[in-house]
């Protein structure tokens, strides 16, 4: 039997699921900061989308959160999906299991008409479920103008990523 991957909207998570999904993800996010999933399910700020995985024994083992954002571009605003919160067990790492969630994702994402999904991580490792590094996304989350980030960019829908500066509205994930 392989991992079952299984979708959650926020608003459907229980004590005992908020308590199982702390658990991973403050096992799986360890650096100064990060202390903020002891307490809470999310990062920054609550998203109402995500997908984990089981193992044959049922255990919590991976997941991945979407948050719904816009990016603004060329005149036009347009939904993207911000990826967040990515993390496998230690002890399951390396079994393509965050390629297995995000392929999930990404079938839920065009079924829903989102043009692109953002996330901020390492080339290495999400460059296999096609994305790529985006040189001009700009983020202005301190108020204080707009300013360059690094991020990942995979197109979703018939739409390619604009060439100009492409604003990402709100905070980063």
């Amino acid at each position: 039997m392989s991992p079952d991957i299984t979708y959650l909207s926020d608003d459907s998570i229980d004590a005992a699921g908020d308590a199982e999904l702390r658990e991973l993800l403050s096992t799986c996010f360890t650096k100064p900061g990060d202390e903020v999933f002891k307490t809470r399910r999310y990062w920054r700020e609550p998203y109402k989308h995500r997908w984990v995985m089981r193992n044959e024994a049922g255990r919590l083992v991976a997941h991945v959160g979407i948050h719904e954002k816009s990016v603004e571009a060329e005149g036009e605003a347009f939904p993207i999906a911000g990826i967040c919160e990515v993390c496998v067990l230690p002890d399951c790492r390396g079994r393509g299991y965050v390629r297995a969630l995000l392929e999930c994702v990404h079938g839920w994402l065009v079924e829903h008409d989102y043009a692109f999904s953002i996330l901020f991580g390492n080339p290495k490792v999400y460059g296999s479920s096609g994305y790529v590094e985006a040189d001009n996304l700009y983020t202005n989350e301190k108020g204080d103008g707009w300013k360059p980030v690094k991020g990942m960019v995979k197109q979703i829908a018939d739409r390619c990523w604009p060439a100009g500066d492409v604003h990402l509205v709100g905070l980063k994930f």
